[in-house]
């Protein structure tokens, strides 16, 4: 089927759009064929509105459901022309989540059918969190599936604003798959550097290159019961706020805005060490780690990593597109729940059993 895949993650850079052809049958053997992707990133403006809802709790207000999903629309259809999909399978805007309570996404479906009249997948979370689940991460049921025919051991790494791993073991089997969310991957970062540089990213390490760790406080951050609780977990960007960075310059008056950028920056490896050795306890020459997302390419963090003695590799080595990979995974959660697939991953979120994600809204 072709399907268009829809995901805008929790740093709000862009809207990723992914039209794709998908086949997969009841033994879970996956074909796709990208047809296109493209990022569509959001203005200042819309940035800003975006991040409102989550900050200001806008999202309670069914306006602004509509009015996300407008945005959403406008990006839509400066990508492709809708009518040749069979289906829009779309995550929506997360604005709120808490581990096996709740996970809100922002998207107003209806609103949606009713501009485009094609049928929508969506709301993908909340039905693992009614079977005992968190909801998250979703990431571990496509690196199983894309990682099936290969006879290794591999952790996958993907460094957004939060980090997450999935472990696919190299007998495959899907009960022994592991996957949570390891602590911030690029969000303290980016935070820093808008605050302090007037700058989106840290890019090529610019300014975390120019400071030193303060140790006392990444000793501080790495005692955080997230970072230190067993799995399953998931977690927000909202678990590494402002008051991070305001306790750091409250307890660290000296520490300069380049030792705080490096400081975060260091946060991340340690925190996706730390749960690698505690948790998934393999020797590091039994795996391959693989990484994807935008922090992969951080300099100081991929050096960091091999400094600690891993075997890294990009996810594209393997021919898949890192910017491409969280709409494609959106677009195969929808093609499982158009042929009633079960898509989730009990051993990865806690759910006690298997279950088929998503709903469909066609009028």
């Amino acid at each position: 089927m072709n399907i268009l895949g829809i995901m805008s993650g929790t740093s709000c850079d862009g809207l990723d759009c992914c039209d794709v052809d998908i086949n997969i049958n009841s033994d879970y053997q996956l074909k796709y064929k990208i047809n296109k992707f493209s990022t569509l990133q959001y203005t200042d403006s819309e940035k800003f509105f975006l991040h409102s809802l989550r900050e200001n709790k806008k999202y309670k207000n069914k306006k602004h459901e509509t009015e996300l999903t407008k945005i959403y629309l406008k990006k839509i259809n400066e990508f492709s022309d809708l009518k040749k999909f069979s289906y829009i399978a779309c995550h929506g805007q997360t604005v709120h989540h808490i581990d096996r309570v709740l996970s809100n996404q922002l998207f107003d479906y209806r609103f949606f059918f009713d501009e485009c009249n094609i049928p929508v997948v969506y709301n993908f979370r909340e039905n693992d969190i009614k079977n005992g689940g968190n909801g998250a991460p979703l990431m571990p049921f496509l690196d199983w599936l894309l990682f099936l025919d290969k006879k290794k051991n591999i952790v996958t790494l993907n460094i957004g604003g939060i980090s997450n791993i999935s472990y696919i073991p190299k007998n495959k089997q899907r009960d022994k798959v592991l996957g949570f969310d390891t602590g911030p991957g690029m969000c303290l970062v980016d935070m820093a550097c808008r605050l302090f540089f007037n700058s989106r990213y840290d890019v090529d390490a610019i300014y975390s290159n120019k400071g030193k760790t303060n140790t006392n406080f990444l000793n501080q951050l790495l005692d955080l019961s997230c970072i230190k609780k067993a799995p399953p977990k998931s977690m927000d960007i909202m678990d590494f706020g402002d008051n991070i960075i305001d306790e750091l310059i409250k307890s660290n008056p000296r520490a300069n805005n380049y030792d705080i950028v490096r400081t975060f920056v260091e946060f991340s490896i340690e925190s996706i060490d730390y749960n690698i050795r505690s948790f998934i306890k393999l020797n590091k020459n039994d795996f391959e780690l693989v990484y994807s997302g935008g922090g992969g390419e951080h300099p100081l963090i991929k050096k960091g990593l091999i400094q600690r003695g891993y075997k890294v590799r990009s996810i594209s080595s393997y021919g898949v597109d890192s910017s491409t990979k969280e709409a494609l995974l959106i677009a195969i959660l929808g093609a499982c729940r158009v042929i009633n697939l079960k898509n989730n991953m009990p051993s990865v979120t806690g759910a006690s059993k298997n279950i088929v994600l998503g709903e469909i809204y066609s009028g």
